[in-house]
């Protein structure tokens, strides 16, 4: 039991997250193209101005993770519902690979932040559940 809320709070707190980065990286695109730009490419203003195409990028990935975090939690709330293994595995795959985008585009930047240790702290909890949840055999019978 404990092991089951352990497992939708967490793909629920990740998912919600990755809504939350899809919204950021859709309104304010800029905020993660001025790191990008300060740590990775030094490069002098004229040239910083070819870089803000990245932002289109930004927005792209942020779109994907809306809507990879809106359906992460609408499988998760099928999963608690119907209790099917399909929609289990479904959570724990999209939700996984949904943050590995984040992970590689956020560290990419150069520094870690507050905010990509959070994301590191969610991806391990998330793949630390995923695995208990898929290595006990009772979670496949309907309660």
């Amino acid at each position: 039991m404990i092991k089951n809320q352990f497992f939708f709070i967490v793909y629920g707190i990740a998912n919600a997250g990755l809504i939350a980065y899809g919204i950021l990286a859709l309104t304010l695109p800029g905020i993660l193209l001025e790191s990008f730009s300060a740590h990775v490419y030094q490069f002098s203003g004229d040239a910083i101005t070819a870089v803000t195409y990245m932002s289109a990028l930004f927005r792209l990935l942020g779109f994907l993770n809306l809507i990879l975090g809106a359906l992460g939690l609408l499988l998760l709330w099928q999963y608690r519902i119907k209790r099917q293994t399909w929609l289990m595995y479904s959570v724990i795959v999209f939700s996984t690979l949904s943050y590995l985008g984040p992970i590689i585009f956020d560290n990419t930047v150069g520094t870690i932040g507050f905010f990509e240790i959070i994301e590191h702290i969610i991806f391990a909890a998330m793949l630390l559940s995923g695995i208990s949840m898929l290595s006990d055999r009772r979670i496949y019978e309907p309660s």
